[in-house]
């Protein structure tokens, strides 16, 4: 006989953390996003507006994440920092990078990475902020 386990879909995870982060989302003066893998991402307006996209659900439709939202200049650095502190759930990383926006366009940008568990899954927790020159 099984268990009375109950089986959730990424989908239904997001949903939950978006419900958990709302005020987090609504309120934030920082893009605020959780990725759990390219197709299952959560964001705020301010993140969408500062990256281009007319709404965080067209931004988070977009796939993959460092492809269209990291410049190619910075992707290796990006990479390695969520494998090194995320995905091994080991330390939140602040670091500055080259972010690429909707229309090709690049700009300077600083990122808190913050690894959460949720469910048994490594989530990528971002703040995110455009640097003046």
């Amino acid at each position: 006989m099984k268990g009375h386990e109950d089986k959730i879909t990424h989908g239904n995870m997001m949903a939950q953390l978006e419900e958990m982060f709302a005020p987090v989302l609504e309120n934030s003066p920082d893009g605020v996003y959780l990725w759990l893998d390219d197709a299952h991402m959560i964001c705020n307006k301010k993140l969408a507006k500062m990256f281009g996209y007319s709404s965080p659900k067209e931004l988070c439709s977009k796939s993959p994440f460092l492809g269209n939202f990291v410049h190619e200049e910075s992707q290796e650095a990006f990479s390695m920092h969520y494998h090194k502190h995320i995905a091994k759930l080991s330390r939140p990383a602040t670091f500055r990078f080259t972010a690429k926006r909707k229309d090709g366009s690049s700009f300077a940008a600083e990122t808190d990475m913050v690894p959460i568990s949720f469910m048994g899954h490594a989530v990528a927790y971002h703040f995110v902020r455009e640097m003046k020159k």
